[in-house]
């Protein structure tokens, strides 16, 4: 490390690059790690969740699904013919049905017990439901099939289906288009409408004149699609009932109305909060990293130590030519001659010989004598020699004033 002068603040003068190249190689990794880590929460939580509230559903075979696998043209086609169609968002626990609607559960993306009771009590209290693909659970189909031939969910076709009997279900019916997959293996007592492969829907009570379920093998026949098909729409209308039933379609269970995961389930101020907070924080970052860099010294840069003064001191003198280290060295030789009189107790303009004398009286060592009297050389040496002469009397506390 370079000395600085006492007294004087050293400065980083680093790149931003060569700051980043020092810090170790683990917390460089632990860096790019966490910052990926947040990027990728921000990308997927807090952009859809900062300013909405619920995430988008599934739209596939949602009333909400304008797409070819939804099915809200047959909620359009249902509010049409007087129907009050209900998109309902919340769980189903949650919702007082009206008396005697008629709820569509179409392939829910979740399920629950407490979803099956709802259900079941909804049939139970003079409403119908109308279960929609595969049956998203075996207990609900054994609670709406109680004392009658469970019928068994296969993934075959059904291929065009028929009535199979006198129904209101099956009231102006001639055939209906069945799905790629899907069909029941169900007994004839509960068939309502049947194709080569298998039986498209099925009712434990079809021959009642309010049927309070109706199981439905695919979503096809009643999406976007494939409800201008064939008897469809006319099927999608028998499901509902009459009109004076209330229509509610399930859409939590795909999805809509969930507070969702991450930043998206904080309540809307705290999102607001914790962006504004993280907005501050990307600023501050901002415009500190040009002062990021090494950690600081405890304490600033001192003097060099004597020793390297010394040396330094030395290897000037020994590139000095012979005249000048003779001029250089002579205001030392004469404070030493000075030091060595005063503690010999002469004059300092006594000659060589009586210096000498008083000095080896004094029982002074011989090369403290030897370096300070006399005429000297230019050499090098002898510049050490009294350099060390004058140390010698200095720490020998008579040389100075």
């Amino acid at each position: 490390m370079t000395a600085v002068p006492f007294g004087v603040e050293q400065t980083d003068r680093r790149t931003a690059s060569e700051r980043w190249r020092a810090v170790p190689v683990g917390w460089r990794v632990v860096v790019v790690a966490v910052a990926v880590v947040v990027a990728v929460e921000l990308a997927s939580s807090f952009v859809t969740g900062i300013s909405g509230g619920a995430p988008a559903g599934d739209q596939a075979s949602s009333s909400f699904g304008t797409g070819p696998s939804g099915v809200a043209a047959m909620a359009q086609l249902l509010t049409d013919r007087g129907h009050r169609v209900v998109e309902e968002v919340r769980p189903l626990p949650d919702v007082a049905f009206p008396p005697g609607s008629t709820l569509f559960v179409i392939d829910p993306a979740s399920w629950s017990a407490a979803d099956t009771a709802s259900v079941v009590r909804l049939t139970r209290s003079g409403g119908r439901a109308v279960v929609v693909g595969q049956p998203p659970s075996a207990g609900l189909t054994r609670q709406l099939f109680a004392g009658e031939s469970v019928p068994r969910w296969v993934p075959r076709p059904s291929g065009v289906a028929v009535p199979t009997g006198t129904s209101s279900l099956t009231t102006g019916l001639s055939s209906v288009s069945s799905g790629p997959s899907g069909s029941f293996s169900a007994t004839p007592g509960t068939t309502v409408l049947a194709g080569p492969g298998g039986a498209l829907a099925t009712s434990p009570d079809r021959l009642s004149p309010a049927p309070t379920a109706a199981l439905v093998a695919s979503n096809k026949p009643l999406s976007n699609a494939m409800l201008a098909r064939r008897d469809n729409a006319a099927f999608a209308l028998n499901l509902a009932g009459p009109a004076s039933r209330t229509v509610v379609f399930d859409e939590y269970d795909h999805g809509y109305g969930r507070s969702g995961t991450g930043l998206a389930g904080l309540p809307r101020w705290w999102r607001w909060g914790l962006g504004t907070a993280l907005l501050a924080i990307i600023v501050w970052m901002l415009s500190a990293s040009r002062r990021f860099g090494p950690v600081e010294p405890a304490a600033r840069a001192l003097v060099p130590p004597r020793v390297d003064y010394i040396d330094a001191l030395a290897s000037v003198l020994g590139a000095r030519r012979g005249d000048r280290l003779t001029s250089t060295v002579a205001p030392l030789r004469a404070e030493g001659r000075h030091l060595l009189c005063r503690r010999a107790g002469v004059r300092d303009d006594a000659p060589d010989g009586e210096v000498v004398a008083a000095a080896r009286a004094a029982r002074l060592p011989e090369e403290v004598i030897d370096a300070l009297t006399g005429p000297g050389s230019a050499s090098s040496s002898e510049a050490v020699r009294a350099g060390r002469a004058v140390a010698w009397l200095e720490s020998r506390r008579g040389g100075s004033p």
